[in-house]
C-alpha cells in the first residue's frame, strides 16, 4: 500500500514539475521582446539589374550551340540572382541600333532600364567563338582549340551613363563541335570542353559585375505620393523593412554634367546632379514596393517631392 502511495506521489511530483517548466516557457513567449531587426547597414539591399540580348558578332562560328545569344546572358543573371544581391530582369533586345553593337545613347539606356524596372543594364557581344591554330615545333605541328572572347558593359540606368566595360577570354581544351541537341547551360553543354570555358568566362563575369556595382546604392523610384505619404518600386523583395531610413533625392531639371570625351572631342554626359529633398522612414512594406514619410524638419519640402524623384539607401554590400 505504502509503495503504491509513493509512486502515486512521484508520478504527481513530474506533472508537477514538467506543467511549471512549460507554463515558463509559455510565459517566456508571450511576454519575451522580439529579436531586433538587422540593421540596414548590415543588410545586404538587393538592386535591380536588367541584361539585354548578347550581339554575336560571326554568327557562323556559334551554329553548333543552341542560342547562346540568350543563354549566355541568362547564364549571368541566374548566377547574380543566386548571389542573393540583386533582383535580375532579362530582355530579349539588343541595346544597339544594329548587330555591330555601337555603343549605346545614353536615352536607350534610360528606356530599356525604364521598361524593365532596372536600376543597372548590361549589354554585350560575342566577339569569337572560333577555333585558333597553333603551329608548334617549327611547323611541324598544329594544335586546334576553340576559344570564347566576350565583351559587357555595365550603364547606370538612371542616369544612362556607362559605368565599366570588360573583355573576357577563355580557351577550350580542344577543338570539339557541342551540338544542339545540348541546350545552352545544361549539365550536358557544360560537360563538353568548350562549356567549360564558357562557364569560366560566366563567373568572371559575374565577379566583375557584383564588384563594379557593389559601391553603388540602392536607388527605388518613386511612383505615387498621397496624403504626405511617399510610395516606391522597391520592398521586401528588396530586403527593406519597416524602420529603414533612406534619402529622398531628385535631379536637377536640365543639368546634366558634361565633359570632352578625349578621343572625339564632344560633349558626353556622365549623369545629372542629384539634389537632397529630406529624409524618409519607413513605415510600410510590401513585396514590390514600401512606404516612407519625411522625417525632416522641414515637412513642407513633402510638396516638392514628385513622382519620378528616387528615395537612395546609402548602404553597400555585394
Amino acid at each position: 500500500m505504502m509503495a503504491s502511495i509513493k509512486k502515486i506521489g512521484r508520478r504527481l511530483f513530474l506533472i508537477t514539475a514538467l506543467g511549471a517548466t512549460l507554463l515558463t516557457q509559455t510565459s517566456c513567449g508571450l511576454f519575451s521582446k522580439p529579436p531586433a531587426p538587422v540593421p540596414a547597414v548590415e543588410r545586404v539591399l538587393k538592386k535591380k539589374v536588367v541584361m539585354t540580348g548578347f550581339a554575336v558578332n560571326v554568327a557562323a562560328q556559334v551554329q553548333d550551340l543552341d542560342d547562346i545569344a540568350q543563354g549566355f546572358p541568362r547564364e549571368m543573371l541566374s548566377r547574380l540572382e543566386r548571389s542573393g544581391s540583386y533582383i535580375v530582369r532579362q530582355s530579349p533586345n539588343l541595346l544597339s541600333f544594329d548587330l555591330k553593337q555601337t555603343a549605346p545613347t545614353a536615352k536607350m539606356v534610360q528606356q530599356v532600364a525604364a521598361e524593365n524596372d532596372a536600376q543597372f543594364v548590361i549589354s554585350g557581344e560575342i566577339r569569337n567563338a572560333g577555333i585558333r591554330s597553333d603551329k608548334q615545333f617549327f611547323g611541324l605541328w598544329e594544335s586546334r582549340s576553340r576559344h570564347i572572347e566576350v565583351e559587357f558593359s555595365i550603364y547606370d540606368g538612371l542616369s544612362g551613363a556607362f559605368l565599366s566595360r570588360h573583355l573576357l577570354y577563355r580557351p577550350a581544351e580542344d577543338d570539339a563541335k557541342v551540338g544542339r541537341d545540348k541546350p545552352f547551360g545544361s549539365v550536358a553543354f557544360y560537360a563538353t570542353s568548350f562549356g567549360k570555358a564558357v562557364d569560366a568566362v560566366i563567373e568572371e563575369s559575374v565577379a566583375w559585375i557584383r564588384k563594379d556595382l557593389a559601391p553603388f546604392p540602392l536607388m527605388a523610384k518613386i511612383i505615387k505620393i498621397k496624403d504626405q505619404q511617399i510610395i516606391f518600386d522597391a520592398g521586401l523583395s528588396s530586403n527593406i523593412i519597416v524602420g529603414d531610413q533612406a534619402l529622398v533625392v531628385s535631379d536637377y531639371d536640365q543639368l546634366p554634367t558634361l565633359g570632352l570625351s578625349a578621343q572625339q572631342a564632344r560633349p558626353l554626359q556622365y549623369g545629372i546632379p542629384q539634389a537632397s529633398m529630406g529624409k524618409i522612414k519607413i513605415v510600410q512594406v510590401q513585396l514590390p514596393f514600401a512606404v516612407g514619410e519625411l522625417v525632416d524638419e522641414q515637412s513642407g519640402k513633402a510638396v516638392q517631392v514628385k513622382v519620378g524623384d528616387f528615395v537612395r539607401f546609402d548602404t553597400a554590400g555585394y
